[in-house]
């Protein structure tokens, strides 16, 4: 056997790009771990307005208790990535989860739920920082896949919760309950993920032979990523430095997300139209589910086209975020308005308004991750696709905070100036039985 012979025959038989099977299974691990990043926080957003209802307390209160903890996983755990093991991280990810649902759904005290949010979204944080970073040792479409992951969670949570909560007579909280084991599918799904791509696996590299000469040689599969990072140990120094280095997105992420958060959860709830025919709570469920249509379809688009040439798909990448983030803030205005001064007549072009909030939003967090590759080196992905979500949570925390405030003064101008039509200023029941029974049954 001659050496070309030898070095073939170890890219056919012992590098994992070789195995389609592989490639496509760990593609839609990377899908899974994206969908239950964000599925049970998605679902604490929409059902916002059962879980506090009969209680007079900003819907952006409930969204400042599961972004705090959540910006503090992304900010922390980056900093230990190197240090804890991902089959580590991937257990207390699933246990955290079924643990703050769990408490969401079966205490009865309003500050207990809030831990249990708080615990939930401290997982999902968690979740999002390492699958990241852990992509970045895979090819390319992993990120993408991850990130079409969130946008279908956020999608099929709101279906799941609109549909059992408005069609059936399933009661918010027992739906809840229904999704408690779901997380376990965290841990199913890292055990079957291929692990020969990570640096410190023994299947990571071929065993060499003694006395021979090798040398370097191309690979004909494209799902090996060229740039694809080799762990080494970074000081604190240079961990700030690729920080900063990705500032410029983090910015844009933070601006983009604000605005998107204070549009669904602190203005929407104050636009509903007496004469759509749908109840003032159900106004709300309508707008968040056209929104996680968008999302998903933002967060999706470029899995979707992963079958075509990599220049076409290098093409429909975006790295300037800051356009996104412009647009974002326009929507933003206009919904604002909207709610002073009513001036929208139909409800479909709210609904389309939603839609487009969330599209672009998708695309923005889609992008981002690719924008972040181009700014570092391989050897600072991995420190880097970690960080990088730290942007999008710190712009809902702070469009959660300003949400408290912008809420409840829209709320109280549409009261004082449309007192005919005064219950439809809020998206939410004046009683507690929107939580513990469905009220359409």
């Amino acid at each position: 056997m001659t050496m070309g012979d030898h070095n073939n025959l170890q890219v056919g038989k012992e590098t994992p790009a070789s195995d389609t099977k592989s490639r496509w299974l760990n593609t839609f691990c990377f899908y899974i771990f994206g969908f239950f990043t964000y599925f049970s926080v998605e679902m604490f957003v929409i059902g916002t307005q059962d879980i506090l209802s009969g209680r007079n307390i900003p819907t952006a209160i409930l969204i400042t208790c599961f972004e705090g903890p959540l910006v503090m996983a992304k900010l922390v755990i980056p900093w230990f990535q190197e240090k804890i093991p991902y089959v580590v991280k991937a257990f207390f990810i699933a246990f955290f989860m079924i643990l703050g649902l769990s408490i969401v759904v079966f205490a009865n005290d309003f500050r207990v739920k809030i831990l249990g949010v708080g615990l939930n979204a401290m997982a999902a944080g968690a979740n999002e920082a390492t699958f990241l970073a852990l992509a970045s040792f895979y090819p390319k479409r992993c990120i993408s896949a991850f990130v079409s992951g969130t946008g279908s969670g956020c999608l099929i949570a709101a279906l799941y919760y609109m549909a059992l909560t408005t069609w059936t007579c399933l009661s918010p909280k027992t739906t809840m309950m229904i999704t408690i084991p779901l997380p376990l599918a965290v841990l199913i799904f890292y055990a079957l993920l291929n692990k020969e791509f990570l640096p410190n696996s023994s299947q990571s590299s071929p065993m060499k032979l003694k006395h021979v000469k090798y040398s370097i040689v191309g690979s004909t599969s494209d799902t090996m990523d060229q740039d694809a990072p080799t762990r080494q140990k970074l000081t604190c120094g240079e961990m700030l430095n690729i920080a900063w280095k990705i500032s410029s997105v983090g910015i844009s992420l933070l601006l983009s997300f604000s605005a998107e958060y204070i549009s669904a959860v602190s203005v929407l709830t104050t636009i509903s139209f007496p004469k759509s025919q749908f109840l003032p709570r159900d106004h709300f469920l309508i707008y968040l589910l056209s929104y996680y249509i968008g999302r998903f379809v933002g967060r999706s688009y470029l899995l979707l086209f992963a079958w075509l040439p990599s220049d076409m798909t290098e093409f429909l990448r975006c790295n300037k975020t800051w356009i996104f983030t412009m647009l974002q803030l326009v929507q933003l205005t206009f919904l604002i308005l909207d709610s002073l001064y009513h001036f929208v007549p139909y409800i479909w072009i709210i609904i389309c308004v939603c839609s487009s909030l969330g599209l672009i939003g998708g695309i923005i967090s889609m992008n981002a991750p690719h924008a972040v590759a181009q700014h570092v080196k391989s050897e600072e992905k991995e420190f880097a696709l970690g960080l990088v979500s730290v942007g999008s949570s710190m712009g809902v925390l702070v469009g959660a905070l300003i949400g408290l405030a912008v809420e409840s003064s829209l709320r109280k101008h549409c009261v004082e100036h449309y007192p005919d039509t005064k219950e439809f200023c809020f998206t939410r029941y004046q009683d507690t039985t929107g939580w513990e029974t469905n009220i359409h049954c």
